[in-house]
């Protein structure tokens, strides 16, 4: 199954509920994180895809990271590979990482020893709350406000 990936920027301003039409507006918030979504194979065949969606996170000026695999069916060896390449950086940048997935993705890193450093949530809402109670920097991050 190929992968498919999306950057979602979230605030603990931003309750996801209001009206249809929107407005873009750039707010600063000490809350702000990006959520990056994943569905589908982590695998041989689409670790590029999922090397690129890493990148694009990585290139953001961001304060704190959701990785969310929730949709992921399989998770490989390649897959832990680029994701502890991609936690050490944002470590070493002070960014915080926080994952959110089931037993496909959270058994490998158990395996590995990756959760020893890295928190597994079981859904976006907690591993975005971890993040805004933390002490993580002000951010500037455009979302869709409700007039």
């Amino acid at each position: 199954m190929p992968l498919t990936t999306s950057t979602v920027f979230r605030s603990a301003f931003d309750t996801g509920r209001g009206p249809s039409t929107t407005t873009p507006r750039r707010f600063d918030s000490a809350k702000s994180y990006c959520v990056q979504r994943f569905s589908g194979s982590v695998d041989r065949e689409t670790a590029a895809d999922f090397a690129a969606a890493l990148d694009r996170v990585a290139r953001d000026r961001v304060h704190g990271v959701v990785l969310d695999f929730s949709a992921v069916n399989f998770f490989g060896t390649i897959g832990l590979v680029l994701l502890q390449t991609f936690v050490d950086d944002a470590t070493e940048r002070s960014i915080p990482v926080v994952l959110v997935g089931e037993r496909t993705v959270s058994r490998p890193l158990e395996i590995c020893g990756m959760t020893s450093y890295v928190r597994v949530f079981d859904t976006v809402d907690d591993a975005g709350r971890q993040l805004t109670e933390g002490e993580i920097g002000p951010s500037a991050t455009e979302f869709a406000t409700f007039e």
